[in-house]
């Protein structure tokens, strides 16, 4: 099943000089697809994550989630989809601060419209080694500590689609392959995973892997 297509994407930024970090990328994910997008730092892997996840706008090209076209969605369409379908974990901490652990993954599975479900809360603290700190706040906790949580608030709630951004950064190896054994495992349940990593050797556990560079994706054999 489709999960998601890009056609003909582009991306420029306009600063004294046009700049063109996506250009005219199609990409078709289906369900059950584990891609990895490599590429030196800069070259905007990060922004091509952002613009399928809907979280910036494309300057040309269209991008759809579970066959609806986001270019024509109402912003409520979109925080809906983004709410439900999409799970993401981020360079940088989106983790709420006011909230403790515990809190920050019962608010991001009140955004989903699947059934809630605290056994599967319990289920992610426990894998990634935060169950004995969920009543914590982000800041009481250690970088890799939020980097497991953010990718609890990830999986939570169930995405078709997870973009994971360097999910594996301020991670020792004992927890990077447990991240890496979670998103694999979200593949094998048929969801999609879109992987953006310098890491050769995580890239490798993906099933396409694909570089970006001047802005175009080239398929790795």
């Amino acid at each position: 099943m489709e999960i998601c297509r890009l056609v003909n994407v582009k991306k420029s930024y306009e600063s004294g000089e046009e700049v063109t970090p996506i250009e005219q990328v199609s990409l078709i994910i289906n369900s059950g697809d584990f891609i990895c997008i490599e590429g030196p730092s800069g070259i905007g892997k990060s922004t091509l994550l952002y613009i399928i996840g809907g979280l910036l706008d494309a300057t040309s090209g269209d991008i759809y989630i579970d066959g609806k076209n986001i270019n024509t969605m109402t912003d409520k369409e979109l925080t809906d989809i983004r709410g439900d379908k999409i799970g993401f974990i981020f360079q940088d901490s989106n983790l709420i601060q006011a909230l403790t652990i515990e809190e920050n993954l019962l608010f991001v599975q009140s955004m989903s419209c699947k059934k809630k479900d605290y056994t599967q809360i319990k289920y992610y603290l426990t894998r990634l080694g935060l169950w004995e700190r969920r009543n914590y706040l982000p800041s009481e906790i250690s970088g890799g500590q939020r980097r497991r949580a953010m990718v609890a608030c990830a999986l939570i709630k169930d995405p078709l689609l997870i973009l994971a951004d360097e999910p594996t950064n301020d991670l020792d190896e004992h927890w990077a392959k447990e991240v890496l054994s979670l998103l694999s495992e979200a593949v094998d349940n048929g969801k999609s995973v879109v992987l953006v990593t310098h890491n050769t050797h995580w890239a490798e556990k993906a099933h396409l892997r694909f570089d970006l560079s001047q802005g175009v994706l080239y398929r790795k054999i």
